[in-house]
C-alpha cells in the first residue's frame, strides 16, 4: 500500500511540475486601488494557492485551541481523579486468581 502511495505522489508531483513549466508566460494580476502584479501564471497560482492555505489554518486555528485548552483541563482533572480515587479498586465478583476470559463451569 505504502508503494501505492508513493507512485501517486510521483506522478501528482510530475503533473504538477510540467503544468508549471508550461504555464511560465506573464500574467497580469490587477489588485486594488489600480495597482498590478506582472508575474508568471504559475507563481500568481502558487501565491493564490499560499493564501488559500493561511486562510484556511486561519479558520480552523480557534478551534483547535479550544479543543487543546479542553484537552488540557480533562487530562489535569483525570489526574486529580487518580490521585483521589483507591490505588486498586477490585469489584465484588472477581475472585482472586481467575482470569476473566476462562469459557466453562464456574469454579
Amino acid at each position: 500500500m505504502k508503494l501505492v502511495a508513493w507512485i501517486f505522489r510521483i506522478v501528482l508531483f510530475v503533473l504538477l511540475f510540467v503544468l508549471a513549466l508550461r504555464n511560465t508566460g506573464d500574467a497580469s494580476l490587477q489588485l486594488f486601488f489600480g495597482a498590478v502584479w506582472h508575474a508568471p501564471l504559475i507563481l500568481i497560482l502558487l501565491a493564490a494557492f499560499a493564501l488559500g492555505i493561511v486562510a484556511a489554518l486561519a479558520a480552523v486555528a480557534p478551534g483547535l485551541m479550544r479543543q487543546r485548552m479542553e484537552a488540557g483541563r480533562l487530562r489535569r482533572a483525570l489526574g486529580e481523579a487518580r490521585a483521589t480515587s483507591p490505588a486498586e479498586a477490585v469489584p465484588p465478583e472477581a475472585k482472586p486468581g481467575v482470569p476473566y476470559n476462562v469459557v466453562g463451569p464456574k469454579v
